[in-house]
């Protein structure tokens, strides 16, 4: 089955109690108070070995801007990332980085200056960018390209990195989209699901029990995939 690793794009509470329910946190140096690299060690020797950090490239990198700022924050991102043993890192460009030919060359660029082993690197785009699009510029930058897998194809391959969008009270998951995700997720070595919302403990469960066959539950009630439904056998079956 594949190693899956949910967790929310911010730490909530102590590391500690936080690794206790999730498997994975986003982390943003620089946008965000972190403690210095030599406290970040402490928090990747305290947390369980397999719980992952993912780090957030900042916002003034990720508007792909070239400029002294956005030099010494990548530096610090960098630095802290190394200190977490950070297994992934992510660019997630804003709005404003729109497909030009420009911001096609930078997002290369600037995957060139990341660590090149034992991270896995990767990139979020936003705004008017096409998924094919996106893709092929991924492909060029080998980053791993980050979708929302409820709603659209995740990339093929052994990893993936899927953020849940927009999740609430008011906007759950339902077990179809639950479903496509968990089968886009099988056979893969690993799988990142960053859930935002206050839902994460529904779908990490929901997940787990897709990607071992059983079936999910939800609101009291037990779903199953199309296919696994229980038989109900009638009175006059029974006799």
């Amino acid at each position: 089955m594949a190693r899956l690793l949910v967790g929310l794009p911010q730490l909530q509470g102590k590391l500690k109690n936080y690794a206790s329910r999730y498997d994975m946190v986003e982390l943003r140096p620089v946008d965000e108070a972190l403690p210095p690299p030599g406290r970040l060690k402490r928090w990747r020797a305290d947390a369980p070995p397999g719980f992952a950090f993912s780090v957030v490239l900042p916002r003034v990198v990720a508007s792909l801007e070239p400029g002294t700022e956005a030099d010494e924050a990548l530096e610090t991102t960098l630095r802290s990332a190394a200190a977490l043993e950070a297994r992934c890192i992510l660019l997630a460009t804003p709005p404003s980085v729109r497909p030009t030919q420009r911001n096609r060359n930078r997002i290369v660029e600037l995957a060139h200056r990341l660590p090149e082993t034992g991270v896995v690197l990767c990139w979020q785009p936003s705004g008017i960018w096409e998924i094919d699009d996106a893709a092929a510029v991924a492909h060029l930058a080998r980053l791993l390209l980050v979708l929302d897998g409820a709603r659209d194809p995740l990339p093929p391959g052994p990893i993936a990195y899927t953020r849940l969008k927009g999740l609430g009270e008011s906007s759950q998951l339902g077990s179809t989209s639950l479903t496509r995700l968990a089968d886009q997720l099988a056979g893969r070595r690993e799988c990142f699901v960053v859930v935002e919302g206050g839902d994460a403990g529904r779908v990490k469960s929901s997940l787990l029990a897709l990607l071992e066959g059983r079936p999910m539950r939800a609101a009291g009630a037990v779903l199953f995939r199309p296919g696994q439904e229980p038989k109900l056998v009638g009175i006059d079956e029974e006799q």
